[in-house]
This record gives structure tokens, C-alpha cells and sequence, in this order.
């Protein structure tokens, strides 16, 4: 085989070739100390070997088509004013470095590059490194990557990742900065990883858009980013990751800026683990624990999962509820109402009387506000919400619903159109997390603001809503009692109306006589304190 040995040691300045430098079978060697610089492309074909012990400097496309090898302290460096392609053939690098000398130059990866050691921006016009469909991919020796800055950066600007390797055994709180932006913004993202790897990476990349789930399964976040981060990791156990993703504010922040902490999706659920928000930056933060995740900034909402249970739709037996209203004709042809019927803010499920809808078996609507511990008066928020046979409280999309945060304690109450509002005790921490309030498993657990009746009623082992408050004033009193007495008389049935406090679709004596104990033993709901 034909061996050509380009080798200068240190007291040479360099080695030039003005021309386009191609293998065609030869070994070249770029000896420690020395340069071998190219001002338009290098390829290696099939056949050729080259070896990097030095420097191996080029100012156009570097296409590795056989086999290229790169040393310990050796670097292959991209110069010049134009664009540059490189395809590494599964080669390592041990040293890269981006010195363009144009304003926005580029160096566009055409297979997956692999850097084992340090990854240098050092352009003074500002360029990047474009990744299209393939990964820039950081080993686990890999020490730092210096010189990104707003013009300088990793452009991810497809489905290509930077990837950061891991080597096996427990990492505890191992940093890496994700030197990411999109077209024309840098917007970085740190990972914090704490876990044990094995055979591990992890992948991070920046969309400069909404989150495409945000508007369908966050509807409830009114302030937001309109940027993700991909962050996606394999083999590491007992994995967490603290993540802070830098923004731009002025072309990311929909709502109020400060209101936006980091968030996660990973379907079909959102977690605020860890949400915080730093303005300054600026930048949000956040944990993520699912190994394939969507990392962005909204409202930092509350997870909720609330139990509440109907007395007039409890039967005899059993603590599951009926769903007579919703399967009350068969075949899809209920009698519930598509859209809320507690007015604004109004929500719609298409598949309301379909048991096999995404919510699954719909007992009716209910109403739910988040009010304020200090003035229970304050409603912060109301949402129109579904109910379940088994008394879980569903958002339309058949998910347990989020809650915007409050600052400070709140209370949820749960009314509905036939049945008096419950209260709950006090919910000290509503920022970010994840929760559950059951209503069923104890009196007390419906607040009451002293000297008021029982605010729920024991049936089938549930503490359940008290039936026949058929016109919502928070009072079981005559004027339900005779509406209930005038429906019965008209005998209505085939129609959704509050005076069916049982829910089966007809008004008769089995409702008049729960608005009649209900009025008679005097009760009405602790809100009318409020």
C-alpha cells in the first residue's frame, strides 16, 4: 500500500494545501505539532486512511467515506468564511473546534458527530453547528464545551439531538450544559442528573414553539412558552434530572412573565416538580423524572385529584353511582348535555352520554372553584367539570384536572345543580403540585364553618352530597321542595332537570321524597357563610 507521511513537529509552522485535498487509498498522518491545513474540502474515500495526531485544519467540507482516526490531544478544526459539512463515519474527534470568521457560518453534520473531549466555538463572527436529522454526540470523557454564546451555539434545527454519554455507575448531580438555540436565538438548557447509568445518554434539543400538547391537555395555563426542549434519556435508573432552560423574552413569553415556571410533559400527563421561574435570566427550572420528556415554561398548575359522591345518585347497594342520565335511551343517546350547564366559563365533551368516551362512565357535570383560605368569598378560579360513577372528577379529555396556583392556601369546593356545595379544609400548597382531596372518606372532611349542619350524609359506607338543592341557593328549603311537588305533578321524565335529584331520567315520588327529608331536617351548605 502507498504510505504518505505528512509529519512536521512543532518548530514547523504548518503544512498548506491550496487545493482540495482527496484520499484515494493513501495513509495520511498529521503528526503531534503539526498542521495540515486545507483551504477547501478534505475527502477520504474508500480505502484511505487519515490520521489526526496534530492539527488538521479545514475551511470546507470534511466527508470521511473510509477511515479517519483522531489522538489524544489532537484537534480538527473548521476555518474560513463559508459553510462546511462534515460526515465523521463513525470516526471520534477528539478536539473540535468552530473558528469561522464570517458572520453566521455554519458547520452542518451529515452523519452523527462523536467529540471525546472538548468542543471549541472560537468564530469571531459568530457561527454554529447545524445538527438536521443527525446527533452531535458528547462521550462520556468529554470535558467541557467552551465558547457558545448568543451567536455561537448548537442549532437543532430537526429531528438531530446533542448527546451527552455516560459512563456506568452512579452519578450524582452530573452537570451538563446543553448548548442549544434555534435559527436565531441561543437558548441553553443545564442538566443536573442524579441515578445510576449504564450504557446511558441523554439527549437535549430546543423547538423554538408551543408545545404542541399545552393548548389541548393544558388548557387552564393562560401564561406560557411558546419553547420546548427535548430532553430524552436511556439507561439510567432511579433517574432525575433538574433541568433550567434560558428563554427569550422577547419572542417566547405569552401571559405574565412571572407566572411562567418550568413545566414537563410526558403523555399524557404534566408534572411541575421543582417549578421555579428566574425573570432575571431568564430562565426556568424544573424536575424530570420520565425517561422521554418535553421541558417548557407555563403557569405552574396543580394536579388534583378530587373524590365527591352524589347521595341522590348513590342506589341502595353498591358505592358506585348510577350513570342513568348517560345511558338513559342506549346506544349513545343519553340525556346529558354536551356543554356544562353552570354558565361561564362553559366547557364541552362531544362524547358526554358515550360510557365509552374518553371519560368513561359520566354520572353528570359538576362545578368546581378554588377559593381563598383567608376569604373563603374569593373564588380564584372555576372550572366546568365531569363526574364519574366512581366518584373521580375528570377534565373532558378524561384526565384529572389541573388548577391554576395560588400562593397562598386555597379551598376547593364542589357544587352541583341538584345537590348542596361541599367545602374543603384548607390546601396549604397549591403551586406546582400534585395532589388528592377525597371527600367520601370522612365527615370532616367537607369543612364547615361552625354551628352549621353536617355539610354530607352517610350512604353505603360514602360520606356523600346532600340531595334536593334543585335551584343552587346553598338551602334545602320550601321553594325546592315545591318545584320538586310541581315536577312530580306535570310528570315530567325524558328530560335533564334539577328537580331529578336521582338522576334516572324522571321526576316522581322517589325525588320528592329526598327534597322532603332534606328539608326537613334543615339543611343547607356552610358557603352561604361566604
Amino acid at each position: 500500500m502507498k504510505r504518505i507521511l505528512i509529519g512536521f513537529f512543532a518548530l514547523i509552522a504548518g503544512f498548506g494545501v491550496q487545493a482540495q485535498l482527496v484520499n484515494d487509498g493513501a495513509t495520511i498522518v498529521v503528526k503531534p505539532g503539526a498542521t495540515l491545513f486545507v483551504e477547501s474540502n478534505v475527502t477520504n474515500n474508500t480505502g484511505g486512511t487519515i490520521s489526526v495526531e496534530g492539527t488538521l485544519e479545514v475551511q470546507g467540507d470534511l466527508t470521511n467515506n473510509a477511515t479517519m482516526t483522531t489522538a489524544t490531544g489532537s484537534l480538527v478544526k473548521f476555518s474560513g468564511t463559508g459553510n462546511s459539512n462534515l460526515k465523521s463515519n463513525g470516526a471520534t474527534i477528539v478536539n473540535l473546534e468552530l473558528a469561522k470568521t464570517g458572520a453566521a457560518n455554519t458547520l452542518t453534520l451529515t452523519d452523527n458527530g462523536n467529540v471525546t473531549t472538548n468542543l471549541n466555538f472560537t468564530s469571531s463572527g459568530g457561527a454554529r453547528i447545524v445538527l438536521g436529522a443527525s446527533n452531535l454526540i458528547m462521550s462520556s470523557t468529554s470535558t467541557a464545551i467552551s465558547g457558545a454564546d448568543a451567536n455561537e451555539y448548537v442549532y437543532t434545527n430537526s429531528s438531530g439531538a446533542m448527546q451527552k454519554n455516560y459512563a456506568n455507575g452512579a452519578l450524582s448531580s452530573s452537570v451538563f450544559k446543553f448548548e442549544v438555540g434555534d435559527a436565531t436565538n441561543y437558548s441553553p438548557l443545564t442538566a443536573s442528573v442524579t441515578g445510576t447509568a449504564s450504557s446511558a445518554n441523554l439527549q437535549g434539543s430546543v423547538v423554538n414553539a408551543d408545545q404542541p400538547n399545552r393548548a389541548s391537555t393544558l388548557p387552564e395555563a393562560t401564561s406560557y412558552l411558546t419553547r420546548y426542549w427535548n430532553v430524552d434519556q436511556v439507561g439510567i435508573t432511579s433517574y432525575s434530572n433538574s433541568v433550567t432552560g434560558q428563554y427569550i423574552t422577547a419572542d417566547d413569553v405569552v401571559g405574565t412573565q412571572a407566572k411562567i415556571k418550568g413545566s414537563s410533559y410526558s403523555s399524557p400527563n404534566w408534572s411541575f416538580v421543582g417549578a421555579a421561574n428566574n425573570v432575571g435570566t431568564p430562565s426556568v427550572t424544573g424536575t424530570i423524572t420520565a425517561s422521554t420528556a418535553d421541558f417548557t415554561g407555563t403557569d405552574a398548575l396543580n394536579k388534583l385529584n378530587l373524590t365527591a359522591y352524589l347521595n341522590g345518585a348513590m342506589p341502595s347497594m353498591g358505592t358506585t353511582m348510577t350513570s342513568d342520565l348517560q345511558n338513559y335511551f342506549g346506544g349513545n343517546m343519553g340525556l346529558l348535555p354536551t356543554t356544562s350547564p353552570y354558565g361561564a366559563p362553559t366547557s364541552s365533551y362531544g362524547s358526554i352520554n358515550n360510557p365509552g368516551g374518553v371519560a368513561g362512565a359520566v354520572v353528570d357535570w359538576v362545578k368546581v372553584e378554588v377559593r381563598s383560605t383567608s376569604n373563603p368569598s374569593t373564588i380564584l378560579e372555576t372550572r366546568s367539570l365531569l363526574l364519574k360513577n366512581n366518584g373521580s372528577i375528570v377534565d373532558p379529555n378524561g384526565n384529572v384536572p389541573y388548577f391554576k396556583e395560588s400562593t397562598t392556601p386555597v379551598q376547593v369546593v364542589v357544587q352541583h345543580r341538584n345537590h348542596l356545595g361541599i367545602m374543603s379544609n384548607s390546601i396549604a400548597s397549591f403551586t406546582g403540585t400534585t395532589g388528592s382531596y377525597d371527600y367520601s372518606s370522612g365527615l370532616a372532611q367537607a369543612y364547615n364553618a361552625g354551628g352549621d349542619p353536617a355539610q354530607m350524609v352517610l350512604k353505603n359506607g360514602k360520606w356523600t352530597m346532600i340531595g334536593g338543592d334543585v335551584n343552587m341557593d346553598l338551602s334545602c328549603d320550601g321553594l325546592d321542595l315545591s318545584a320538586t311537588k310541581l315536577a312530580v305533578a306535570n310528570g315530567i321524565f325524558d328530560v335533564y332537570v334539577s328537580t331529578d335529584i336521582n338522576m334516572d331520567g324522571s321526576v316522581d315520588g322517589i325525588d320528592l321524597t329526598i327534597a322532603k327529608v332534606s328539608v326537613a331536617a334543615g339543611y343547607y351548605s356552610t358557603l352561604i357563610n361566604f
